[in-house]
């Protein structure tokens, strides 16, 4: 039996004795000129039948995400104390707000709106559901209906 294996684009060839039954030379020239001038290696477009259904979903969820990510729109920006006193009215309240933060990532993308209840507060922060939101990074907040 003739065993092939393949390292870039060199063919390795690699004999293995079946019942110990030997390979002759004249199968082994047979083999060489076979890969050397008959077989043509189809290079990546043997792989192309080896994307995965879940794979290809991913891919498509990924581009899904960064085509909203882009479409992100900056709200107006709003004076701190109405911030404040929106917060302070829905935490008294338990209501349910949508903030934007006044950030974005090197390429401008500006991250997704953070909606939740308000759960509390610290000199520094405001707990919305379970993130701690830096009060220096509030841009626009509203009640969410």
């Amino acid at each position: 039996m003739i065993a092939l294996a393949w390292s870039g684009d060199t063919m390795v060839v690699m004999l293995m004795a079946i019942n110990n039954e030997e390979i002759d030379n004249v199968t082994l020239k047979q083999a060489s000129h076979f890969f050397k001038h008959d077989y043509h290696d189809r290079g990546m477009i043997k792989w192309q039948g080896y994307y995965l259904s879940d794979h290809t979903e991913h891919v498509n969820k990924i581009a899904h995400e960064v085509k909203h990510a882009n479409q992100r729109v900056r709200k107006p920006e709003m004076a701190p104390e109405l911030i404040a006193k929106i917060l302070f009215e829905a935490y008294a309240k338990q209501d349910t707000v949508t903030i934007q933060l006044n950030t974005q990532s090197e390429q401008g993308i500006i991250p997704p709106m953070i909606t939740g209840v308000v759960k509390g507060y610290t000199d520094e922060a405001i707990v919305i559901g379970t993130q701690f939101v830096p009060q220096t990074n509030l841009w626009w907040v509203s009640k969410t209906p």
